[in-house]
């Protein structure tokens, strides 16, 4: 049996305490205190049959730290936990474990994390811009936009997912804007878009400036708390905000001129049955960072998948062929 681990966190403190029933008498503010002194643990674990001969087992490992703990507190204790989350799923018999949430994001990506596990790690960063990229387009399509005239924002523009969509989507329109906290990152990102198209690329420092005359709006950071708001969209606008926890404030309803997607979800073709907590999703449907190291189990690819930032192109269409191979379909929520 293939066997695969998944690394998981809290997306906030109401997470935490819904865990466990003696959590709902712990005030907040200590409990949120203590996960620093916590130990990775299993957390659940997924039954998958893809076809009747072939049966695959996913391993859900929990990291108790909340996202604004990974990046506030110092660098090497969250990497250490992370990786002995990755060394727990692999004595369960995880043959490669993929990196869920922001423990993609800490330190170098995953890398260190790679480097330090004798099981390959993946971070499903290459399969969530695939996802976010067919929706966006797809919708683009429905909505009869006109990708040529389009411009687009692309809010994180620095990390892997955001540099994937906008080298890739060069293809396809004639503006875009980029920002992110760090705009080294942003001009060498802008050199490798106009060695591909001779498209006009603005780095900018306001997201509410890089937002206001966008057509469509990918949302991809790292922020753990919400630094749009919803008003700020232009009207007709697809906005697609693939954060956790969401980037956007306000309720969506507000804007009917405006089309949200939920951007990394994968349905798959066949069941998934969780033996424990699960992960609060529709049946069939995952996260396409987890959907990604279940296709490379599927297809016995054992190998760092993607790690870094700078992620090729080669990888976003290699991804996307496996995915249809294998019938999984982008959800549009």
């Amino acid at each position: 049996m293939n066997t695969f681990g998944f690394i998981i966190h809290p997306l906030n403190i109401d997470d935490v305490v819904n865990s466990r029933k003696i959590f709902r008498i712990i005030p907040k503010w200590f409990l949120e205190r203590s996960l620093k002194w916590s130990k990775p643990f299993k957390v659940c674990e997924a039954h998958l049959m893809p076809t009747i001969d072939e049966k695959i087992k996913g391993y859900f490992i929990g990291v108790s730290l909340l996202p604004r703990q990974m990046l506030s507190l110092n660098e090497k204790l969250v990497l250490n936990k992370i990786i002995l989350a990755v060394r727990i799923a692999e004595i369960l018999g995880a043959k490669i474990v993929g990196l869920g949430g922001f423990t993609s994001i800490v330190g170098d990506k995953g890398i260190t994390i790679a480097n330090k596990s004798r099981v390959p790690v993946t971070s499903g960063n290459t399969y969530t811009a695939y996802a976010v990229l067919k929706a966006v387009l797809d919708m683009a399509k429905v909505k009869g936009k006109n990708l040529n005239r389009s411009t687009v924002a692309i809010i994180g523009g620095g990390g892997s997912i955001g540099s994937l969509c906008a080298r890739k989507l060069s293809f396809y329109i004639s503006r875009i804007f980029l920002t992110a906290r760090h705009r080294e990152k942003l001009e060498k990102l802008k050199e490798s878009i106009l060695k591909l198209n001779p498209i006009e690329v603005i780095i900018e420092d306001d997201n509410n400036r890089a937002i206001r005359d966008a057509d469509i709006v990918i949302v991809t950071t790292s922020s753990p708390q919400a630094i749009l708001n919803i008003n700020d969209f232009k009207s007709g606008a697809i906005v697609c905000d693939v954060s956790l926890p969401k980037n956007v404030r306000g309720d969506i309803n507000s804007r009917k001129d405006v089309t949200f997607i939920e951007g990394g979800l994968i349905k798959i073709p066949f069941d998934i049955k969780y033996i424990g907590l699960g992960i609060g999703l529709p049946k069939n449907t995952i996260y396409a960072c987890m959907a990604e190291t279940l296709l490379l189990c599927l297809e016995k690819r054992f190998e760092k998948f993607s790690l870094g930032d700078n992620i090729n192109i080669e990888k976003l269409e290699e991804i996307g062929r496996l995915s249809e191979r294998y019938g999984f379909e982008v959800v549009y929520q």
